[in-house]
């Protein structure tokens, strides 16, 4: 974890009493968020034009799903090289499709 650049407590100039530094919480939160964001690794498309996006852990990350027009400009803006795009042939078969066709 990279060091937090403020103090946990401060010391009141009037009282003279050692109270918690927010700054403190408030960049560990930060930091702790930033963590955890999840990277895309997969994008499904369906025939009736839902999208599922789902990360290296198999789990979906709700925030690009949605209709395919809606949420593809956010997908292909933030989707790292390496994602791999699916759509649906014929309604049955899965199949891989580059990047700029999708």
């Amino acid at each position: 974890m990279s060091k937090n650049p403020y103090p946990k407590t401060l010391v009141d100039e009037t009282s003279g009493i050692e109270v918690p530094d927010s700054r403190h919480r408030i960049w560990a939160e930060g930091y702790r968020a930033g963590r955890k964001r999840q990277m895309i690794k997969s994008v499904i498309r369906a025939d009736n034009g839902m999208v599922l996006v789902f990360d290296e852990q198999g789990e979906q990350i709700p925030e690009y799903q949605g209709q395919y027009e809606e949420v593809k400009p956010r997908i292909l803006k933030d989707a790292p090289p390496k994602v791999i795009f699916y759509a649906f042939d014929n309604d049955t078969e899965l199949k891989t499709v580059p990047r700029n066709e999708w």
